[in-house]
Formats: C-alpha cells, structure tokens, sequence
C-alpha cells in the first residue's frame, strides 16, 4: 500500500496517478479540506485564494498542460500578464514601471537610468562565475540595478542578505533579458515581455479550487482521511501513527510519499540523529496573507504588483478583480496582500493589518479606509524555502536517505524547494512513474 502524506496539490495528483493505475493508496491530510494551499475560501459573494496560484508552462511541459486541461474540460482563462512595480525611483506620477525592472530601465528618473546603464555595460565586461545570489545579479545586470531593486526587493522577501543566498532557483525566476535587449528598450516604445509567466492560466469558474475539486471528483473517497494529524513516523517498521476523529491511529505502508514540509516530517520521525542534525539549519519564511474585499475596483487591468521600497511593509499585491470578474460580486474588487516574516517573528495581525492600510492608502491603491468591506488574514507558516548554503550541501543527503528507505519526499515543501504549481504536478507523476517503472 502506499500512504501519501498531505491533501495538498502534489499529493492529490499522487493520488489521482495511482487511482489510474489501480494501485491501492491512502491519503492523509491534516486540515478538515482538501488542496493544501491551493485553495479558495467564499464568503459574501467574494472568493479568495490562499494568495496568488496561476498556472504557466514552458515550451517543454505540453504533456503537463494537457493533463490539467483535461482534468478542467479546458476552462481555463488565458492572461497576458500586466505586472508592475511601485518604486520611489519611477518618473511615472503613479510610480509604476512595468515588470521586470532590469528590461524597463527606461522609466526610472534620468540620473537613475544613466547609472542603471552605465553599471550594465561595466558589468557586460566581466565574465565572473557567480557563489551567491548577490553576483548573480551584479554580473548579470550591474551594482545600480541590483541596489535600486534586486537588494531591497529580495531582502524584504527573503528576510536575508543576497550574499547568504545560493543562485540556484533564480535561473528559473529571474528573467534575463540580455545587454542589446535592455538598451533597446531604453530606446524603443514597445515593451517586451520576459519571464517564466508572461501567459497564465486560470479557471474559468470559481477560484484555484475548481482545480482541487477535479481532481478529488476522479478519487475514491473512502482512501482518503482528513482531520488526521500524523504525530510519529517509524521508518524502520513503516508505520505511522496518526490522530484522527476515531483518536490515535496506526497504519503500516510498503512504500511512503510524502508532501508535507520536510522540516515536520524530519521532526515527527525515528531518523538518526545526524540525519536531524542535517536538517537544522534549513530556514523558511512564512506569508502573512490578507485578503481584501473592496467596494469598487482598483486599477483596471493590474494583475500584480511588486514593492521593493522599505516604506511599504508588504512585498507583493496582487488583484483578483482583474484576474476574474466572477472572483467578486458586480462593481466590487478584491486583493491579496502578502507580508513576509521570518520563522521567530512576534507579531500582530491587527497592527500589520492597520499598517497594510495606511501603505494601501500612501500608494493610492485605495484612497480611504471605508473602502474596505471586510478582510481575511491567512498565516501561511511555510510559505518560500530559504536557499542557504546548508540546504545546497545537505539537502541531497537528506533526500537519498529517505529515497533509501522508500520514502519519497516531493512537491513544494516535501522537496524543500521554490517552485509552482505546474512542477509539482509533474513531480508527483515523475515519482509515481518512477516507482512502477
């Protein structure tokens, strides 16, 4: 039997892989729903996200775009991403320059251009291999680029210096338009489009949900147990012991995947000791998420926004009004806001909350506070993988000894990993394949 280990995305679509193949599966998940952090929650005729999920593809995932298409009949929408960035450095009055900032150099104040341009062409001179995240982007694009956004954006984020950072999940993220591109733009009208997302998909209907709820439609409901926290895992005898309605629970497995956050898993289970020790420098940060109801639109055609100022404690908006009119209840709008923490932050969601506001107001996304009907926090504790050098050396470690003992640690969270949906998606097929070979 194989037991997977979290309802989410990844271990759904496990499921659904299996179910296929008619091999018998357990799904266990922790929370009364299904779908994880893909999720939507209603309420007042709004529905919500648990922040930002879009589907993207590459020119080499056509198989993996079949399968979610099929699985959703093909009602997806399909969006021309219009993301921006609000910067103090924009000559622009709403202080918006299109994403990404390193190919829209155009619209920043003249000096700042200049220098932007001028640290571009002595950064093209130089042929460097790049240890951190920080020379990866000043060999790529120059010391002025990275201080006016890449520093202040990634640190905000990622609560941590760009020089603690390995480059490692950047080459998928951040786009890399080269030097003639970015002086071209400086010069041309048009605005070109770069990055991993320039397309993205959406369901028609509902939120990111519909998807979830298409894939467990295709699942046998009696092999999956929600409201189930596993509390001990013995990887010598493959047994797990879980707390569900009926109490304390015990299932033996012959083969284990798990989806939840490696860090729970590496705590709950019998490992050596160096095994664990492995693991404790491993760092994330969590997402302070607020989802907003607005009593009328905000800017038309906007998807997202990025913040790298200081001056504004969130890093990112995005408005689910312009992604789907039937997110929201007629004339009305809609956003997620996402505030990054770190794992030992102490903080309030009200004074967070009351701060989101006033910075809502400074950047005239809304002009008042009357304009907010109600909103929803959400704290998502592992919200982005911190990639510090102790997870480059030791994270392969980790995964070979779990592999070793039938233990498949995937997705997101599970691989201890930055990525999106359509990859863990093809993760969880890659390993069900890779077990039935």
């Amino acid at each position: 039997m194989i037991l997977i280990l979290g309802g989410g995305l990844t271990g759904l679509t496990v499921a659904y892989e299996l179910e296929k193949k008619k091999i018998d599966y357990l799904v266990i998940e922790k929370e009364d729903e299904l779908g994880g952090l893909c999720r939507s929650q209603k309420e007042k005729g709004f529905i919500f996200d648990y922040t930002g999920h879009f589907f993207h593809f590459s020119s080499k995932q056509k198989k993996i775009q079949r399968f979610i298409f099929e699985l959703l009949n093909n009602k997806f929408l399909k969006i021309h991403r219009n993301s921006k960035i609000y910067t103090k450095y924009s000559q622009k009055d709403n202080k918006l320059l299109p994403y990404p900032f390193q190919a829209n150099i155009k619209f920043l104040h003249p000096d700042i251009r200049k220098e932007c341009l001028k640290e571009l062409l002595k950064s093209n001179l130089q042929h460097k291999s790049p240890k951190n995240f920080k020379e990866f982007v000043v060999n790529n694009f120059g010391f002025a680029i990275y201080k006016y956004f890449f520093e202040p954006y990634n640190y905000k984020l990622w609560k941590e210096k760009l020089e603690n950072l390995d480059i490692s999940w950047a080459k998928n993220f951040v786009p890399l338009p080269n030097i003639e591109e970015i002086f071209n733009n400086v010069v041309e009208e048009k605005i070109k489009d770069y990055g991993y997302n320039v397309y993205f998909y959406y369901p028609k209907d509902g939120g990111i949900q519909e998807f979830i709820d298409a894939i467990v439609a295709k699942l046998n409901k009696s092999k999956i147990i929600t409201s189930a926290e596993v509390v001990k895992i013995d990887y010598r005898t493959k047994t797990v012991n879980f707390i569900s309605k009926n109490g304390l629970e015990k299932i033996t497995y012959d083969k284990l995947i798990t989806t939840i956050p490696l860090l729970e898993f590496i705590r709950i289970s019998n490992f050596p000791k160096n095994m664990k020790n492995m693991t404790e420098n491993f760092r994330y940060r969590s997402v302070l998420c607020f989802n907003i109801a607005l009593k009328k639109p905000v800017l038309k055609g906007v998807h997202w926004i990025y913040f790298p100022d200081k001056e504004q404690i969130f890093y990112r908006i995005g408005f689910y009004h312009n992604i789907s009119s039937k997110l929201v209840p007629y004339n009305c709008g809609s956003l997620y806001v996402e505030v990054s923490l770190k794992e030992d932050d102490k903080f309030s969601v009200e004074s967070i909350f009351n701060r989101v506001v006033k910075d809502l107001i400074n950047t005239k996304i809304i002009s008042q506070p009357s304009e907010i009907l109600f909103y929803k926090p959400l704290i998502i504790k592992y919200g982005y993988v911190v990639y510090n050098f102790e997870r480059v050396k030791l994270l392969p470690k980790v995964l070979q000894f779990l592999k070793k003992n039938n233990i498949y640690s995937i997705g997101r969270y599970g691989a201890w990993k930055y990525s999106y949906m359509t990859e863990n998606i093809n993760d969880a097929i890659e390993t069900v394949k890779k077990i039935f070979k």
